[in-house]
């Protein structure tokens, strides 16, 4: 055999193993790589995740804790050996779920007290319960009391909290406007008095 011959049958044999090779159903499957046949179909998967966050608010750090969604696309168990017929109609997959709305805030202020001044965390609540909390950040003793504007009535009281102390209490309060003062002596002409909003 002249070695042009043998040029041309080893042309030949590449060219046959060649078309060999695009036939078989092994090549067109490798290239997807596994589990691509199948990322068509998949069933929606809810993550839940506790964020835990902490925000300053009037110079102090509160701690707030939110719940976070997200959802994934699980890809479907792997159909048996029988090949699936082909779909008369595209394949719809409906949209993930809206997520949730948030938690409600409690209804609820923070009055930092030192000499001599209180800072409200919020300076409106909404009307209804109340729970309000008196931190003592000051060297002397402080109370807390509140009073709607126009009502000669007792006024409702966080009694006296040491240094670094802190008193919570909770209130049924009606819409209006709050004064809040100390009542030790001469506080409140020192300047320990306030306004709260209730709407």
């Amino acid at each position: 055999m002249t070695r042009a011959a043998s040029l041309v049958l080893a042309a030949v044999l590449a060219v046959l193993a060649v078309a060999a090779l695009a036939g078989s159903p092994s090549a067109g499957t490798s290239q997807l790589g596994p589990g691509k046949a199948e990322a068509a179909e998949c069933a929606w998967k809810r993550h839940t995740k506790r964020v835990v966050k902490h925000v300053r608010r009037n110079g102090r750090l509160r701690k707030v804790v939110r719940k976070r969604h997200r959802w994934t696309c699980v890809p479907a168990a792997p159909a048996p050996a029988a090949p699936a017929p082909a779909p008369t109609q595209p394949l719809i997959v409906p949209p993930p779920p809206a997520p949730e709305p948030e938690e409600e805030v409690a209804n609820r202020v923070s009055v930092k007290s030192a000499e001599f001044f209180y800072i409200l965390s919020r300076p409106s609540v909404k009307a209804g319960a109340l729970t309000v909390e008196l931190n003592n950040q000051g060297e002397d003793p402080h109370n807390l009391n509140l009073r709607l504007e126009g009502d000669e009535g007792a006024p409702l009281e966080i009694a006296e909290t040491d240094s670094l102390q802190r008193r919570t209490a909770k209130f049924d309060l009606p819409s209006g406007k709050y004064h809040l003062w100390c009542s030790l002596p001469e506080h409140e002409e020192k300047g320990m008095h306030t306004t709260l909003i209730v709407q």
